[in-house]
């Protein structure tokens, strides 16, 4: 199933997401590394027909790009940098310099590039025209920036801003815990993190505890401040939020997964619409409603 965490930016009235057609999304299509890359990144067909970049179903769309990195082990790193660095001294007659030290060792790297390992990464990008937001399959922003800075440079302009909402949403998760006062759908769950303002270090991780335990009220009445919180919406999407609103370890319930098993897995395609067109219409109305409890 599809977005275990999610990144979600809303569509500036300018926005000009909507020329993203399949044409220009192939002008972004995947190659794989050549002898000499590091890295190459580029979108492949979501449902793995190669004509189709852009599976589009009933107001919602979704892309899928491929990040093919190459990796050389560590311990083989250092040893031909131990070794270029010994020929090195050994020209120069004296020892290298710190700077030297880190060419070599990039030298290295760029050598090892023709027969380093090949690690694949896939990022789904969801695109809401309802709704007016953009959403990234990842918990990190700088992540999400990367996969964005792909669109933006193929689009010449992305007009796009985080979600957010005027309310301190800390102080709100707060309050819905020490109340036990959760809007209508929510429910709150058993892990948390917590953190004092005044102490950068000062984090305390739950994980499977009592939020109502009195203990965990002492923290929160002693000026601890909710930075994520884990809820069950409608009893079948758990999920993790953060004060950035970032939506994390994203579950759905086996009810909600079995709902589309009627469709064989042989006709993939098929399969991965509906997939897609389901979990799409349940995070929708999970982000509308989370949002709208917390303004």
């Amino acid at each position: 199933m599809f977005f275990k965490n999610l990144i979600i930016y809303q569509f500036d009235k300018n926005s000009s997401i909507e020329r993203l057609d399949n044409d220009m999304l192939k002008n972004m299509a995947f190659t794989p590394c050549g002898p000499t890359d590091s890295i190459k990144k580029g979108f492949v067909s979501p449902i793995d027909d190669d004509d189709v970049l852009k599976l589009q179903v009933q107001g919602h769309s979704l892309l899928k790009l491929r990040i093919e990195s190459k990796l050389s082990p560590s311990s083989v790193i250092k040893k031909k940098t131990s070794e270029r660095i010994e020929q090195l001294e050994q020209k120069l007659g004296r020892s290298v310099t710190k700077s030297e030290r880190l060419r070599a060792k990039d030298d290295v790297i760029v050598d090892l590039l023709p027969i380093a390992f090949t690690k694949d990464q896939y990022v789904y990008v969801w695109i809401n025209d309802k709704d007016k937001f953009i959403a990234v399959e990842t918990a990190s922003f700088k992540k999400a920036e990367d996969v964005l800075a792909l669109i933006r440079k193929e689009l010449g302009a992305l007009a796009l801003k985080p979600l957010s909402v005027e309310n301190n949403i800390s102080f709100t998760l707060k309050e819905w815990v020490c109340n036990d006062s959760t809007p209508p759908n929510f429910f709150v769950l058993n892990d948390a993190m917590l953190a004092d303002p005044l102490e950068g270090n000062g984090k305390i991780k739950l994980i499977d505890e009592n939020l109502t335990a009195e203990e965990v009220k002492s923290y929160l009445n002693g000026g601890r401040e909710i930075k994520s919180l884990s809820f069950s919406y409608k009893q079948q999407t758990v999920f993790t939020v953060n004060t950035e609103l970032v939506f994390s370890k994203i579950s759905y319930s086996s009810e909600m997964l079995d709902e589309n098993s009627d469709i064989s897995l042989d006709d993939k395609a098929k399969r991965i619409e509906a997939d897609f067109f389901l979990v799409a219409n349940e995070l929708a109305n999970l982000i509308k409603d989370f949002t709208k409890a917390v303004q």
